[in-house]
């Protein structure tokens, strides 16, 4: 039904075109762009919401992925074979999306940054996810033994073991990443220039000492202040941080090059091919960044999916579309 390039989706304002990109998230990644709890997905009046759809997954193959949301459950099909673990699940989509959130991955704070850093760390490393889960495993420990009042020292050791692969994991992902976005941002904006380095959550010499340093923080607020949990990746210019001096156009296109970056890399070092949701982003670019955009994408060699008012903004070869009312979604011959 959709082409393997470009999808543009229009409607009138209220359509539904947000809410088939929005289902196209959920697929790829169990999380809306919009709804904050999973139960806010489902219609009003109905037990569950579902989504389904065939993709190529890993490898080019061909699969059946069904999601089905209900207010107390998750159920997870691919091929019609039930799956248990939702790292298993989303492996078979990489999707990204930028929509009027967007900007939280500069402006908001460090959780945004560290979520996009493992979600690229996550299809680049074969391994991530384990490391991941181990890590907050112990974390996990170790608060709750600071919530009881107890000593944390049966922890501290696991804490800065595990903390350890996890950091240099995120390294890995954020040098990958930095290879290739400086490139992606000049055919962008030529005349932007950004660095990245990742905080590792701690300052000083060693995790070691920064959690001796803490102890008595630790005891008096009952949860850990230090470590990988903390991290965060500090985007700069050569003028200094990028989100102080940056104009709202800038950081549009900053965010848009970094999208376009991690799908770039994930093709290049593991096949992956990604999927990118445009929700009415398009919209809030400037005249000078929009063509430079559009010119980049012609050779993307990724599905990606636009929802507009408006369709006279896209170049004549984005030829699918699609027009969206009252929530029925129709092919434009």
């Amino acid at each position: 039904m959709f082409s393997p390039q470009f999808n543009v989706l229009t409607g009138e304002n209220g359509a539904g075109k947000s809410s088939v990109l929005e289902a196209l998230l959920f697929l790829g990644t169990l999380k809306s762009f919009r709804a904050v709890n999973p139960q806010e997905l489902i219609a009003r009046g109905a037990s569950c919401a579902v989504v389904r759809a065939t993709a190529l997954g890993l490898g080019d193959a061909p699969c059946l992925l069904a999601t089905e949301r209900c207010k107390s459950s998750l159920r997870l099909r691919v091929n019609q074979e039930p799956v248990a673990r939702v790292s298993e699940f989303i492996t078979h989509l990489p999707m990204l999306a930028l929509h009027a959130q967007s900007d939280d991955l500069l402006l908001a704070g460090p959780d945004h940054r560290r979520r996009f850093l493992d979600r690229l760390a996550f299809y680049l490393l074969p391994d991530f996810f384990g490391i991941y889960a181990q890590f907050n495993r112990v974390l996990k420990q170790r608060n709750a033994a600071l919530k009881s009042r107890q000593s944390t020292r049966p922890w501290d050791e696991l804490f800065i073991r595990h903390a350890e692969p996890l950091h240099s994991a995120r390294t890995e992902a954020l040098t990958a990443l930095m290879a290739v976005f400086p490139a992606v941002l000049s055919a962008l904006s030529p005349r932007m220039s950004v660095s990245a380095s990742l905080h590792p959550g701690y300052s000083g010499d060693s995790l070691a000492e920064a959690l001796a340093r803490s102890q008595v923080r630790e005891q008096e607020l009952r949860q850990t202040l230090v470590g990988p949990h903390r991290s965060d990746v500090i985007f700069s210019t050569p003028e200094g941080l990028l989100k102080a001096d940056a104009s709202r156009g800038q950081i549009k296109v900053f965010v848009l090059a970094l999208m376009l970056a991690a799908a770039q890399v994930w093709r290049e070092q593991q096949s992956h091919r990604a999927i990118l949701l445009f929700d009415d982003f398009m919209t809030e670019l400037d005249r000078k960044h929009l063509p430079l955009v559009f010119d980049y994408l012609q050779d993307f060699g990724h599905q990606a999916f636009f929802s507009t008012v408006d369709t006279h903004s896209y170049p004549p070869q984005f030829a699918a579309q699609f027009v969206v009312r009252d929530g029925e979604l129709s092919s434009v011959v």
